[in-house]
This record gives C-alpha cells, sequence and structure tokens, in this order.
C-alpha cells in the first residue's frame, strides 16, 4: 500500500480541509447572524 498520494482518490488533503474550515466557519457565522438579524426585522432598539 504505501503512503497515500495525491493521485489516490481516496486521498484527503487534511491541511487544505482544515484551513478551508478555519476560514469558512467564522464567515458562514458572520452571515448566519447577520441574515437573522435581517430576517427577524426590526426591533425596538436598546436603550
Amino acid at each position: 500500500m504505501g503512503i497515500a498520494q495525491p493521485s489516490d482518490p481516496m486521498y484527503t488533503d487534511w491541511t487544505a480541509v482544515i484551513l478551508l474550515l478555519l476560514t469558512a466557519a467564522p464567515l458562514a457565522a458572520v452571515v448566519a447572524t447577520a441574515a437573522f438579524f435581517i430576517w427577524r426585522g426590526p426591533r425596538k432598539p436598546l436603550p
């Protein structure tokens, strides 16, 4: 068998996966938060 190479269809580049998650997770959180407040609509402002 040996070490998996990028040409192996079962090979996963975990470094790319981790970097993708580190960049996509905060971005998704910001988008979800903004979408939630926009969807919720205006409420009475805080004092």
